[in-house]
């Protein structure tokens, strides 16, 4: 086997996603493991290396959590790692760890339009910063921002734990169950994969019906006959926007509003488009200013590994490598 240049893997909280960046800059030989497979990153890395040919000196990875220490511990699975130790056990020159959603927000400056559903045109300001939210397994919260240089810059953020607000009746009564259950009801606790089964686990109740043990697409399908499941989807849909316009406002986020993550996929057409738009925009005296603001669904399941492609040469994530000592 020859050295490539580098191997990036996304590591969501369900699914790790590895590729090879090889020599003429391409990506390639990806593979999608599942995380419950494997005891950690060092094991799954060797099952890619092995199953694909594939050797490399430096690696990046992006992960659901902080990776600020030198211990990573992945929030939606088992896996944890310090980063000392694979650089040592791999052989590694480099290590780049950044969290799951810095990769996110580069992939959106570095994947085609046709990567993406345009939910709302807008009129994008081209210098302004891009807000990136994703729900998969969680929520995962970031953006981007250019510099004087013209080189996108990822901040990376923890906003899927902000605290989560209700507008209308139907959203005050189940959020006010949930808090018996859980004093802080996070934006991440309802708008996720595991938040659609807890919001509709808990109307179950509320209405006394029976809770029946339904995945996300055992949901869709019964999605046309069920008013729960309806309902559920409409909560989403609505919560999902106010979180978004939040985003959007805090970071002033007038270049574009980028939906990412594995739900709005599966979800489909059940995705309630119209109410996720209608409550983005329901901010009052700042309905226009978020009208104008661009929002596409991202459809690239593989845009993290782009993301990390373009973070392996983005110089304000120099910090985030570690090298041999």
């Amino acid at each position: 086997m020859v050295a490539q240049s580098a191997v990036v893997a996304d590591i969501g909280g369900t699914h790790a996603r590895f590729g090879l960046i090889g020599v003429e800059g391409r990506l390639e030989k990806v593979s999608v493991l599942q995380c419950a497979d494997f005891r950690g990153l060092e094991e799954a890395y060797r099952h890619f290396s092995e199953q694909t040919s594939s050797v490399a000196d430096r690696l990046a990875v992006a992960v659901a959590c902080p990776v600020h220490q030198d211990l990573v511990k992945l929030t939606n699975n088992h896996w944890s790692f310090r980063k000392g130790d694979i650089v040592d056990s791999l052989g590694l020159t480099e290590l780049l760890t950044i969290n799951d959603f810095t990769a996110q927000s580069l992939a959106v400056v570095s994947v085609p339009e046709s990567s993406f559903e345009v939910l709302q045109p807008g009129m994008a300001d081209p210098l302004a910063p891009l807000f990136v939210i994703g729900p998969g397994t969680g929520l995962g919260v970031g953006g981007v921002v250019v510099d004087a240089d013209g080189e996108w810059t990822p901040l990376s953020t923890e906003g899927g734990h902000v605290t989560m607000a209700a507008q209308t009746e139907d959203e005050w009564q189940l959020l006010s169950c949930l808090r018996r259950e859980f004093p802080h009801v996070s934006a991440e606790r309802l708008i996720s994969g595991p938040g659609l089964h807890l919001m509709y686990r808990t109307l179950c109740v509320r209405e006394g019906q029976p809770v029946k043990a339904l995945d996300t697409a055992s949901m869709m399908l019964i999605a046309e006959t069920d008013l729960l499941v309806q309902r559920t989807l409409d909560l989403f849909a609505g919560f999902f926007g106010i979180v978004a316009s939040d985003g959007c406002l805090t970071l002033g986020a007038t270049g574009g509003c980028f939906v990412a993550g594995g739900v709005i996929p599966k979800l489909g057409t059940h995705f309630r488009r119209e109410i996720f738009l209608d409550r983005f925009k329901a901010k009052g005296r700042f309905h226009q200013y978020l009208s104008h603001i661009p929002i596409k669904i991202l459809l690239d399941s593989e845009a993290g590994l782009y993301g990390l492609q373009r973070a392996l040469s983005t110089r304000s994530l120099a910090r985030f490598s570690v090298r041999p000592q």
